[in-house]
């Protein structure tokens, strides 16, 4: 696939993959159907925890289905002027959720180890003790996750009215009205009670922060009958062009795709039962899934003919990466066969590159929203906020060689406990 010098893919070849999001309340991908992408009407989920009203956004959209508007006036609101996504949602949970146990964040339903450097596991672990307690990973296990609390995930919360003194309808219909359908901070009716009952701050960054604590996850539940909004964006997954833009450089995700990683997984659930609220799937479509998807597709909007589907396989057969054999997909990364594998002497050899390694997760995941630092719409306060938390994780970590930092985490757990 064709790419710019920074990285990102070239626009000519942007046909050769096209995204579809879909969406379920489970991770049987049998109960997902397509999301409207900058659609205007929400995109309903529901199962036996709650029902969910989603809204997926993204900038400069170029998937599925393909008559999708390429924006949303979204983005022309003055809080995601610089944002290139939203996953924003409502939900209405049929039984109460413990605070704590309420999680957000992504996985994957096979192993990814044989990708991972050495050091890998040594810096999660700075990363998860000095970003956010809160976190917990497993990049080794054979379904690796990356979970964060959802109190202190979320970018904006707004906790509403209890659904038997105003409908969800009214109530949506009011955001409508009066904040242009965007997620904002704060609470309406009775809800401005439990945020002023609770202590819980009135800005964003620092009710993220405040339940960074487990007393304050303790504290709070998600009523049964009550709505909760949440809105997840940031300006650093730029979906458009299949990249990460982090400040200074971008990383096209084009040349890690493969049979197994072409998609990436949100998901809202519950930590202490392992139920699951719902599921965004984003996927990458290329070769013989692109063709099938777009038949379908046009199956589905009118009677399709032999020509019109003869000239999408032709599409489809250029646009399809460039491997060594004859297959479909795209051959995986060389950092697949040279990666070390999960072992302590793996470990050992990549703990002197660990602590530059943990720099970089420690940035990527503030960027991604976990732990204190928000998305750069968020506050003026973001632009300096990663850079001053970045020096002082490496002033810290720089100081201390293995044993220490493993007398650190031991301190830091017991001090939590």
């Amino acid at each position: 696939m064709g790419r710019s010098e920074d990285g990102v893919v070239d626009p000519a070849a942007r046909d050769q993959y096209l995204l579809q999001v879909t969406a379920g309340p489970s991770y049987d991908a049998s109960t997902h159907t397509t999301v409207a992408v900058n659609g205007t009407s929400p995109h309903t989920i529901e199962n036996d925890l709650m029902t969910c009203y989603l809204s997926v956004k993204i900038r400069d959209y170029h998937g599925l289905p393909q008559n999708s508007p390429s924006t949303s006036p979204y983005f022309s609101h003055p809080m995601h002027a610089s944002d290139r996504y939203s996953i924003g949602f409502s939900f209405v949970p049929k039984k109460d959720i413990p605070g704590k146990d309420l999680v957000t964040g992504f996985d994957f339903d096979h192993s990814i180890k044989d990708r991972l450097p050495p050091g890998f596991r040594y810096a999660m672990r700075i990363v998860t003790t000095m970003l956010d307690p809160g976190i917990y990973s497993d990049a080794y296990s054979n379904k690796p996750y990356l979970y964060g609390p959802a109190l202190s995930s979320f970018f904006t919360f707004r906790i509403g009215e209890h659904t038997s003194h105003e409908s969800v309808e009214s109530q949506l219909a009011t955001m409508k009205s009066d904040s242009e359908n965007v997620i904002q901070e704060g609470a309406d009716g009775s809800g401005q009670r439990i945020r002023a009952d609770l202590k819980i701050p009135s800005k964003s960054s620092k009710r993220r922060k405040n339940f960074l604590k487990p007393d304050s996850l303790e504290g709070f539940t998600f009523e049964a009958g009550r709505l909760y909004q949440a809105d997840f964006f940031n300006p650093y997954l730029d979906f458009a062009n299949f990249a990460l833009r982090i400040p200074g450089f971008s990383i096209s995700v084009v040349k890690y795709i493969d049979n197994k990683t072409h998609q990436l997984r949100y998901v809202l659930k519950n930590r202490a039962t392992e139920e699951v609220l719902f599921v965004v799937i984003f996927t990458l479509l290329f070769g013989q899934k692109l063709e099938e998807a777009r038949a379908e597709e046009a199956g589905e909007t009118r009677e399709g003919t032999e020509a019109t589907i003869a000239v999408e396989k032709q599409t489809s057969e250029r646009g399809r990466p460039q491997t060594s054999s004859s297959s479909e997909t795209p051959a995986p990364s060389s950092r697949s066969s040279s990666a070390a594998s999960d072992t302590s002497d793996g470990e050992r050899e990549g703990r002197p590159a660990a602590t530059s390694l943990a720099s970089s997760i420690y940035s990527g995941f503030a960027y991604l929203g976990f732990g204190r630092t928000a998305s750069s719409s968020e506050s003026s306060s973001v632009s300096s906020s990663p850079e001053r938390q970045k020096k002082t994780l490496n002033e810290r970590v720089d100081d201390m060689d293995a044993s220490k930092m493993e007398e650190y985490l031991k301190n830091k757990h017991s001090n939590a406990a």
